[in-house]
């Protein structure tokens, strides 16, 4: 017969299963990316001011209508600050400054931003003007297939690069985009902006393709029993123990051997992990007496709920016993 007993301590043995139990997930897809590229079907688009010039800045006339022209690539709908913007062109004018007046201008077409300081100074007629227009440009991104990554050119001291709507697992450092984790694919709409301490501003948009495989996810979780052992075993009885893993704390047992398989079919006995006993946490040990003497005994130990079913997927553990004689 088998009965429950009093938790002892006691050294431990082997009892098959490893999986820690738990209800089963979809495990979480991972990723290892190989390198990241230029997607091949798209030109990288940079949005950025080159320069603010105007066409003359000698022996001006204050008070005179000055033109302002802006250069640069892929620019949009442009807004000017402190000018006024001349329809359907890269042009905005603004009255000629008095000698030893400094007029800021900015000028932007929403995603790139640019400013030029125009200083008069008198001249002999009227007044020369300085421009001095703060901009800031980006490198048509490269793919560097040595090192699997995309590059920017070296960043200017003064001006920082962002990266944005790039995916999760993709990074931009020192002006060089790498791969890590990301989900394999092409992204399109990347965008990278430099901007500096005055905030001039340049965009650069691209597709990127990024290339990785999966990495394997863990096996789903399984409800087990582990550190089975045989404390004492004598001619006729014998006392065995065992941990639960986490989660578990019930076990059926099934008895197979001379005495305890009946028609084929094995003694079966239930029992639970008691803290109100003192043993340590997670543990049980119990007692099976009335044993043949010389004869072997297959124990199966199977995680259970405390309704006396076994747990959905759990995996069975063995303990052998042979009496003595």
């Amino acid at each position: 017969m088998f009965k429950k007993v009093v938790f002892a301590a006691a050294p431990l043995a082997v009892l098959g299963s490893v999986a820690v139990v738990g209800t089963a997930h979809a495990a979480t897809l991972a990723y290892t990316d190989t390198s990241v590229s230029v997607a091949s079907h798209t030109t990288p688009a940079v949005d950025e001011f080159t320069g603010i010039t105007t066409a003359s800045t000698t022996g001006l006339t204050p008070g005179n209508s000055l033109t302002l022209t802006a250069a640069g690539n892929a620019l949009g709908t442009l807004k000017w600050t402190n000018a006024t913007a001349v329809s359907s062109t890269k042009t905005a004018t603004l009255p000629v400054p008095a000698a030893g007046a400094t007029v800021n201008v900015s000028v932007t077409d929403g995603k790139a931003a640019a400013s030029v300081a125009i200083v008069a100074a008198a001249a002999t007629t009227g007044v020369n003007l300085t421009l001095t227009p703060d901009t800031v440009g980006l490198p048509v991104a490269t793919t560097d297939n040595t090192n699997g990554t995309v590059n920017f050119g070296t960043v200017p001291s003064g001006v920082t690069e962002t990266l944005g709507n790039a995916p999760v697992g993709v990074a931009l450092s020192n002006g060089v985009l790498s791969a890590t984790t990301a989900v394999p694919g092409v992204y399109k709409n990347v965008t990278v902006t430099a901007t500096n301490s005055s905030g001039a501003t340049a965009v650069e948009t691209l597709a990127i393709d990024v290339k990785g495989t999966v990495v394997n996810p863990p096996p789903a979780p399984r409800p087990h029993l582990y550190g089975g052992h045989v404390i004492t075993v004598n001619n006729n009885d014998a006392e065995i123990g065992w941990n639960y893993g986490p989660g578990v704390t019930c076990a059926l047992t099934r008895t197979f051997g001379y005495g305890f398989t009946v028609n084929g079919s094995p003694h079966q006995g239930f029992t639970c992990y008691n803290p109100a006993k003192g043993g340590p946490a997670g543990t049980d040990i119990g007692y099976w007496s009335g044993l043949a003497a010389g004869h072997g005994y297959d124990i199966q130990l199977i995680p259970a709920g405390t309704n006396r079913q076994p747990l959905p997927n759990a995996v069975t553990g063995w303990i052998y016993i042979r009496t003595t004689t």
